[in-house]
């Protein structure tokens, strides 16, 4: 599978992007593995919003048709029950995209992870993949925040004082991110002032 990842990397300019008007789509998947070939996504959750704040919410338990592995259960709190009678991804992809649109700047802890698993899925069904702008919270906070040595989302909201209602949970990891978002381009404006 080809990559269609545009990743935004240019940290010092996220604070003039946020106040342009631009809108952002705070994006995170539950998946039955670590391979977009083979595994699934389970559950999708996202999160809308521009500098005034959210604008809306996507969230959807997905059925991989496949077994989730006990680790992933333990892990995500999803179980076989709980994704048996949902729609496939096939089903739901539509309303997803609708909600995304095609202008948002994804927001994503460790991006690539869950757009190689979206654009997986949408190759599966003959989709074009995602060609939105996105960005990598992940990278961003290394940036912003290179002193702290942990960048895990869990890492980052316990030392920002972010509420996880459930970790591992699509839209709670988005809302998180979102967040997190908004941390990292406080930080990245204290890292050019103290330049």
């Amino acid at each position: 599978m080809k990559s269609h990842l545009h990743l935004l990397n240019d940290y010092r300019r996220m604070n003039r992007l946020l106040n342009s008007g631009a809108v952002f789509c705070a994006l995170d998947t539950e998946t039955t593995g670590l391979k977009p070939a083979e595994d699934r996504i389970i559950e999708i959750g996202a999160v809308k919003f521009d500098k005034s704040g959210v604008l809306g919410t996507f969230s959807a338990l997905v059925n991989p048709r496949i077994l989730i592995p006990h680790f992933c259960q333990e892990l995500t709190g999803i179980t076989n029950k709980m994704v048996y009678g949902q729609k496939e991804f096939h089903e739901l992809a539509g309303d997803f995209l609708s909600f995304l649109g095609e202008d948002s700047i994804i927001v994503a802890h460790n991006a690539q992870f869950d757009l190689r698993f979206v654009n997986a899925e949408l190759e599966r069904m003959n989709h074009a993949p995602l060609l939105n702008k996105a960005i990598d919270t992940l990278r961003f906070s290394r940036w912003a925040f290179p002193e702290n040595g942990h960048w895990t989302l869990q890492h980052l909201a316990s030392q920002f004082g972010i509420e996880v209602k459930s970790a591992h949970r699509a839209t709670d990891d988005a809302r998180v991110c979102m967040e997190v978002f908004f941390k990292c381009i406080e930080g990245s404006l204290d890292r050019q002032k103290s330049i």
